[in-house]
């Protein structure tokens, strides 16, 4: 085996153990729940490269049985690597647990002075009838000065807008009411 043999066939087991340490570390951050995105581009890359590789070697006269079993080694590890970065199996058979199902909120429209103000959930409406910044008639309509009252009452009052400003939210937050008790 020549020098230049010997240098890659070095340099393929290099990359095989970055690649094996690679492969550790991912699948550390997969089962903590972070991103392991890039790193299923980086085993995409590596395998393609060390495929695409070959050719040169083989055009020089370089591509010896001890080189390309390395070179092949990685590219093995590589596109393992990849595939380990996928989801495999039916549910609950990787051990991992399942993302919690998004919580559904119903919200309402509310009125100001007549007109559509905002979106509000129930239980925003619940807070607010009880503190009485909120009347009821045909429409949801909040009352003249219903920041102030709300305030004094200690209900905090947000108001969330969209990035174009379409739309808001009023989101409301303190004390729930107490009912009374028959």
């Amino acid at each position: 085996m020549s020098a230049a043999e010997m240098i890659l066939v070095v340099l393929f087991v290099a990359f095989l153990i970055g690649t094996i340490l690679k492969i550790v570390g991912m699948l550390e951050r997969k089962r903590a729940g972070g991103g392991i995105d890039r790193a299923r581009l980086v085993f995409f890359f590596l395998g393609s490269l060390m495929l695409v590789s070959m050719v040169p070697m083989r055009i020089f006269g370089m591509l010896t049985e001890p080189v390309m079993a390395g070179d092949l080694a990685v590219v093995v590890a590589n596109f393992a690597g990849y595939a380990l970065t996928y989801h495999w199996g039916r549910k609950g058979a990787s051990g991992l647990e399942e993302p919690a199902p998004r919580k559904k909120v119903r919200a309402y429209q509310i009125y100001y002075h007549g007109r559509a103000y905002a979106l509000i959930t129930k239980e925003g409406i619940d807070m607010l009838l009880a503190h009485k910044p909120l009347k009821r008639q045909h429409t949801v309509e909040l009352v003249e000065d219903f920041q102030t009252q709300a305030q004094s009452q200690g209900l905090g009052i947000t108001l969330l807008r969209n990035k174009d400003g379409s739309q808001m939210l009023l989101r409301v937050e303190g004390p729930a009411a107490e009912t009374p008790t028959a």
